[in-house]
C-alpha cells in the first residue's frame, strides 16, 4: 500500500487530503492516536506534528498498518513567495536546521516521483501561474527507512488554500502510484536549491532522481554521504550540473562512482541523449 501522510498543522497537506478523500471515498477509522483513511492500495494518515519533525513515523505506523511507500503531502514556504508545485526527498548533509539529523538521508521513492512529475506536467495548463520545480535534499525527516518523497504546494497561505492546486496534486499522486516503472535513476550533484537542470531532466528525459545535493552543501558533502545516497536511491548514475560542480567535488564523485560501479553523466548530455 502507498501511504499519504499529512500534518494537521499543514494547510496545503489538509487541502490535498480533502481532495484525495473526495476522489477515493475511503473508509475512515481511528487506530490509537491516528486517523486513517483507506481505499484499495492508497491510505491517508493525519499526524499531529509538522512533517519535517516526523522522524521514525514509518516505524510507528507500521505497528498499526502495512505500507511500502510514503507520499508526504506538504506546504512549501519561501521568502520569494513563488507559486510552485515542488517535489523532493528529505534528509540533511552537514547540519539539521529544519528537522532530522545531520548527515542523515531518508530513503527516496524516485519512480513514484517521476510518474508524479509527468502526471503533473499534463495538468499545469490548469494553473498557468504555477510552475513545477524539483528541490534538492534539504530538511527532515531524515530517519525514514521506507521509500518516501515530499509533494508540495508553495509558497504562501494563498497557494496552500488553493483548491485547484490541491486537486491537481491529489490527481497526480493517484496517477503516479500505478505509473511506469522503467526509469533511469540518478543522484544529482550541483546547482541551486531549485535545481533547474535536474528539473528539466525530470520533465523531459527518461531519468528520475533520488537524492540531489546543491552547491551549497559541497562543504559538507563527503564520500560516505554520497555513497549512501546512491545506495538508498538505488541509482545507477550520478548526474552533475557541470557548470556549478567544483573540481574537488568532481574528484569525489569519480572516486565514489568507481567504487560503486555507477556512471557519471553531465546534465547537458542527459538532455541530448535521453529525451522522452
Amino acid at each position: 500500500m502507498h501511504l499519504v501522510i499529512c500534518s494537521k498543522r499543514d494547510l496545503a497537506g489538509q487541502n490535498i487530503k480533502e481532495w484525495l478523500i473526495n476522489f477515493l471515498d475511503p473508509d475512515k477509522r481511528k487506530l490509537n492516536d491516528y486517523t486513517i483513511y483507506q481505499a484499495d492500495n492508497i491510505g491517508i494518515v493525519e499526524i499531529e506534528e509538522r512533517l519535517i519533525f516526523a522522524d521514525y513515523i514509518d516505524l510507528k505506523l507500521k505497528k498499526l498498518i502495512s505500507f511500502d511507500e510514503i507520499l508526504f503531502a506538504s506546504r512549501h514556504s519561501s521568502k520569494d513567495k513563488r507559486k510552485i508545485f515542488s517535489v523532493h526527498v528529505s534528509g540533511n548533509v552537514k547540519t539539521a536546521d529544519f528537522g532530522g539529523k545531520p548527515y542523515s538521508l531518508a530513503r527516496p521513492s524516485p519512480i513514484t516521483m517521476k510518474n508524479y512529475v509527468l502526471a503533473l506536467k499534463e495538468k499545469l495548463e490548469r494553473k498557468p501561474e504555477f510552475t513545477f520545480t524539483l528541490e534538492v535534499t534539504h530538511h527532515g525527516p531524515s530517519e525514514i527507512k521506507t521509500p518516501s518523497a515530499f509533494y508540495e504546494i508553495g509558497s504562501t497561505e494563498v497557494e496552500w488554500r488553493d483548491e485547484e492546486a490541491a486537486r491537481i496534486v491529489a490527481e497526480s499522486m493517484i496517477e503516479a502510484i500505478d505509473g511506469r516503472e522503467d526509469w533511469n535513476i540518478a543522484v544529482g550533484v550541483g546547482g541551486t536549491h531549485y535545481a533547474p537542470r535536474q528539473t528539466e531532466i525530470m520533465l523531459n528525459t527518461t531519468f528520475t532522481f533520488g537524492h540531489n545535493f546543491a552547491k551549497y552543501t559541497f562543504e559538507g558533502l563527503n564520500e560516505e554521504i554520497l555513497a549512501k545516497a546512491i545506495e538508498i536511491s538505488e541509482a545507477d548514475y550520478i548526474i552533475i550540473d557541470e557548470k556549478s560542480t567544483t573540481s574537488k567535488i568532481k574528484g569525489l564523485i569519480n572516486q565514489v562512482a568507481e567504487k560503486l560501479n555507477v556512471e557519471v553523466l553531465k546534465s547537458k548530455e542527459v538532455k541530448k541523449k535521453f529525451s522522452l
